[in-house]
């Protein structure tokens, strides 16, 4: 059975681990919300545009709010995918030094320690990973926008 200071150091190696997942996850979306705003524009785009339409100013009005979730799609996704310095590790050497330096040499410091070091990285990477959940909200928005005034411009457009 595992010790209280192993348990503590496996459960906060286990958060870093569960957050890096939470962030290869949300970052695999953004393709996928990419693809689907381009089928729904393919789809769309020559009901929209065919024979002078959009011709009214519903039409447009229209056009232009699914034109607009398009493009905040595109930039939301852009603003996931793009790269973050996140760090789910602890950098060995450095940590060993500290240790040294504190003269912590011995177990359970030396766990409690390192559950410590997991917990700060953690930590530094909680706010990259809000914002990146916030930009996978935006693009899911952008992607309803884009759906309903084009859908809408279509609709009319017929």
């Amino acid at each position: 059975m595992a010790s209280f200071e192993e348990r503590i150091y496996q459960l906060g190696s286990e958060a870093l681990a569960e957050q890096e997942r939470q962030v290869a996850e949300v970052r695999s979306r953004g393709s996928t919300l990419l693809a689907a705003g381009a089928v729904i524009a393919s789809l769309l785009a020559n009901p929209v545009f065919h024979g002078g339409h959009p011709s009214s100013v519903a039409e447009t009005l229209a056009t232009v709010v699914g034109l607009l979730g398009a493009g905040s799609l595109l930039v939301f996704v852009v603003l996931l995918l793009r790269p973050y310095e996140l760090a789910f590790s602890v950098n060995a050497p450095a940590t060993y030094r500290a240790l040294w330096e504190k003269e912590i040499l011995e177990q359970p410091m030396v766990d409690l320690a390192l559950a410590d070091a997991f917990e700060e990285q953690r930590e530094e990477n909680t706010k990259a990973v809000r914002r990146l959940m916030w930009f996978l909200g935006l693009a899911l928005a952008a992607l309803v926008v884009e759906t309903t005034g084009l859908a809408a411009a279509a609709a009319l457009a017929s």
